[in-house]
């Protein structure tokens, strides 16, 4: 019954969108522009050419700092409030490694 209870008053996560960050070998994050509600999830994998991270201007707590360095590894971001999030790849920023998050 505890374990009954305990799943069924889990928080739930709204998944809205995958990012590919290095996306078929380019320095970019695909898609580059995504429009999500508040609340919902956003899911970036590392594709090629890593390292790769994620960095949210003037959101340090939405940033993911620590660089993916393996194909394939993937981090969650939830974007609880509304708002345009200017993202970028720290590393390949001077190489255009840009995008923007609208969250309603």
């Amino acid at each position: 019954m505890l374990i009954a209870s305990a799943v069924i008053f889990m928080p739930t996560f709204a998944w809205a969108a995958d990012v590919q960050m290095g996306s078929g070998g380019n320095l970019v994050f695909e898609p580059n522009e995504i429009s999500i509600s508040a609340g919902e999830t956003v899911t970036f994998t590392n594709g090629d050419l890593p390292p790769h991270n994620m960095q949210v201007a003037d959101h340090p707590e939405l940033s993911h700092g620590d660089l993916a360095f393996t194909a394939g590894e993937s981090f969650d971001i939830i974007f609880p409030d509304v708002g345009d999030y200017n993202i970028q790849c720290d590393p390949h920023a001077g190489a255009g490694m840009k995008g923007v998050i609208h969250v309603s």
